[in-house]
């Protein structure tokens, strides 16, 4: 060999060394720049998911008043399936005065239960007794889970439940491994073997048939890169595998695989992970799954698109049929099993949205509450939980009462409207509807339509002013006609009433029953403005609010939902409780990280002037602008009030009974005239809504300083209670003057009396 060879050889050999070890050190450097960077990606990745958002829970007990109907119609919502037999959970069976349902396992906010199977019995649309079974135990309440209302994602729209190992059962855990990667436990991220077996299966096809990666490989490619193929991504895969294998444990990386793994689509939004996907497929949670169900998701693995149980069945049940026959061939199941499983039919549900109903108005409240709170909204792409008290059946009614009743009052195609729905005793918001077309998004008008409510004000002026001026439902009221000088030369301002007319002097209750201006105007003068104003800030007001003398006829523009919380006010006893969404808030290991705490309140009026001001209002339904509610559902039982705004361009109509407060408007976006007035617009989607729901007839609590007493209509005295002319009042209970006549005066005393 000559020198000029032994140096050239010298020389490539130390230029390889020179190269290999520069070569390690940037590896080196890359390793370590990818321990660092994946270390604190993968502890925040592995939990990233949408906050998945439910609605109330149906609680059952003895003595509740739901029927036969009403619960099946709760599990329909559920998407539980009515079977002849009820095996397991997730099925019902209703007969006519009974009820056998199996109860799926559910983590509440409080706390997880499991499946239960019990029979409920019915008598006269009453739930009588609750019993477990088999074994016939009594039960003092049954709980439902609540329904998936909404998913507020992030912004790459990916959906994910996310699930702890412990709750995946084992037989998806082995099937997985059996499929996708029979080596996970024993390699270091990245198997050696499966290459060269995956490489020489597409050599002998001449093209790719097999592929080599690791679960780990899997896990990374779908976190973390392209869909690219080429060799430096496959490369970068393998290391990035590696550095994963070393850092975490194995059942970190097979937790975080299975609930990241792709399932199909949504309507736009991917499912993830085996918790989501066995919701989305079959209505069930992932520990309620069978062979046959295991079998398939692990199948849809390989390809979500081409083996989409609704749109190519035969493709996925050939392909679920041989997991089985790997499953059983394997030991995982015995043959008996297979039989049964391999003869199951491809029992998905067959509805293909997660979600039932889209209800974008009252998300739109969640989602600006959990913004408020202190976890963040951040937090909401972290796998939590979020508890509300929407309630279906509630929305159900205000969204068909609203598009019923709209095209019943006017022919204005333009006409809008809004509905909100309140648990007034808890202040809980139950529905809400911003919009004719309820799926539509956008302009939520039961928050941002800011629209003047007319006489809606009046009864705050008067239980304002029976806290500060003394009023009482018989006090006597001016209603003749008045001229307000206004402030700074700016001339004066003449009020009239609705129908142009005087009646002179009335009762307080009149002038609320009939909706008079004039006495509304005098007694909020009387109150003073800055005093009203300071009553609507306590009541949840928080917009601008202008002292002019003009608020006392409503002059002040207010959203749907304020109103309501103004009214769910009047309806509690005079205490202010701000409306909420979010009951309770959970995090995926079930921790509770928020928890509503139901204070008592601020006070708007004192309790005995929120009492007579809801006396006045349950005579506006009796005898006043709302009594086609008395005459549909009974005397006494609702309160309410209407509101109309100048030239004809809102109406409104606010009303509450023994539970829940509703808040109607309706009016167009341009503020055009709709030439409806409170009580010939929006009471008729009020009445509607009570139809459909049914009305509670609980009463506000009795008062010791408070009786019903008969008095004169005009001059607001005292009178007999046999008195034909008497008006019958709440008031603080007084003694009768002696001798007090039904004309509100005294008899002359007997002559023998004044004698002796």
């Amino acid at each position: 060999m000559s020198n000029r060879l032994k140096q050239a050889l010298r020389y490539s050999f130390v230029t390889l060394v020179k190269v290999g070890l520069a070569a390690v050190v940037v590896l080196t450097f890359y390793l370590i720049y990818l321990d660092s960077a994946l270390t604190s990606r993968f502890q925040i990745d592995r939990s990233a998911a949408p906050a998945l958002v439910y609605g109330r829970s149906l609680t059952l007990q003895p003595g509740q008043t739901i029927s036969v109907r009403e619960l099946c119609r709760e599990l329909e919502l559920l998407r539980y399936q009515a079977v002849s037999a009820v095996k397991d959970s997730g099925q019902y069976r209703c007969d006519k005065q009974t009820v056998e349902l199996y109860r799926r396992p559910f983590d509440f906010a409080d706390g997880p239960e499991m499946a239960q199977r019990v029979v409920i019995e019915f008598s006269a649309d009453m739930v009588s007794v609750i019993n477990s079974l088999p074994d016939q135990r009594p039960l003092n309440r049954l709980r439902l889970e609540p329904p998936l209302i909404g998913r507020l994602s992030a912004q790459n729209n990916q959906d994910r439940l996310l699930v702890g190992l412990e709750l995946v059962p084992n037989l998806l855990i082995e099937t997985l491994l059996l499929v996708e990667d029979r080596e996970f436990y024993h390699h270091a991220g990245i198997s050696l073997t499966s290459i060269a077996r995956a490489a020489l299966a597409n050599l002998a096809a001449m093209r790719t048939v097999q592929g080599g990666s690791t679960l780990t490989q899997q896990l990374v490619k779908n976190l973390y890169l392209t869909r690219e193929r080429s060799l430096w991504r496959k490369a970068n895969e393998a290391l990035m595998a590696l550095v994963l294998d070393f850092r975490f444990s194995k059942n970190e990386i097979l937790e975080a695989y299975l609930n990241e793994v792709y399932f199909g689509q949504d309507r736009g939004h991917a499912i993830h992970g085996v918790g989501l996907a066995s919701r989305f497929y079959f209505g069930k949670q992932v520990q309620e799954l069978h062979s046959d169900e295991i079998a398939l998701l692990v199948a849809l693995i390989k390809g979500p698109s081409y083996y989409d149980p609704r749109r190519y069945p035969e493709r996925a049940l050939e392909r679920r049929d041989l997991i089985l026959q790997l499953m059983v061939a394997q030991g995982l199941i015995s043959q008996t099993q297979y039989v049964n499983a391999v003869n199951q039919s491809l029992a998905i549900n067959r509805d293909q949205r997660l979600i039932s109903e889209q209800i974008p108005h009252y998300l739109e409240l969640v989602k600006a509450e959990l913004q408020q709170r202190t976890l963040g909204f951040a937090r909401g792409h972290n796998g939590l939980r979020v508890f509300t008290y929407f309630d279906p059946w509630q929305q159900q009614a205000a969204e068909q009462a609203l598009q019923q009743q709209l095209p019943q009052v006017s022919q204005d195609p333009e006409l809008q409207g809004a509905v909100v729905v309140s648990d007034y005793r808890q202040a809980k918001l139950v529905a809400v509807v911003g919009d004719r077309e309820r799926n539509r998004q956008g302009f939520n008008r039961a928050v941002a339509a800011l629209r003047p409510i007319g006489s809606l004000i009046k009864p705050v002026i008067y239980g304002v002013a029976m806290d500060e001026l003394g009023l009482e439902l018989q006090s006597i009221l001016d209603d003749s006609p008045l001229t307000v000088p206004l402030p700074e030369q700016q001339g004066s301002w003449q009020p009239e009433n609705f129908d142009g007319q005087y009646r002179g002097s009335l009762l307080l209750y009149h002038a609320l029953v009939q909706s008079r201006n004039i006495p509304a105007v005098r007694v909020g003068l009387a109150v003073g403005i800055d005093e009203l104003i300071a009553a609507l800030q306590r009541a949840g007001v928080n917009s601008p609010l202008e002292a002019y003398p003009a608020l006392t006829l409503g002059a002040v523009s207010l959203a749907p939902i304020t109103v309501n919380e103004l009214y769910s006010s009047i309806a509690n006893q005079g205490r202010h409780r701000p409306l909420q969404t979010i009951a309770s808030i959970t995090d995926h290991d079930g921790l509770t990280v928020y928890e509503r705490q139901l204070g008592s309140g601020e006070k708007l009026f004192s309790p005995a002037a929120a009492s007579l001001i809801d006396f006045g209002l349950r005579g506006v339904v009796n005898e006043g602008t709302g009594k086609v509610l008395a005459q549909a559902f009974g005397s006494n039982l609702i309160a309410g009030k209407s509101g109309t705004s100048n030239d004809f361009r809102d109406s409104w109509f606010s009303a509450y009974d023994g539970r829940y407060a509703i808040t109607v408007w309706l009016g167009r976006d341009d503020n055009q005239p709709i030439f409806l007035s409170g009580s010939g617009g929006a009471l008729a989607v009020v009445r509607a809504w009570f139809k459909a729901v049914g009305v509670d007839s609980q009463q506000m609590p009795a008062r010791a300083d408070l009786a019903i007493q008969t008095f004169h209509p005009l001059r607001g005295v005292r009178i007999p209670a046999a008195c034909s002319n008497g008006v019958r009042l709440l008031a603080p209970p007084r003694p009768l003057p002696e001798r007090q006549n039904c004309a509100g005066e005294q008899d002359e005393e007997p002559w023998w009396k004044r004698i002796f």
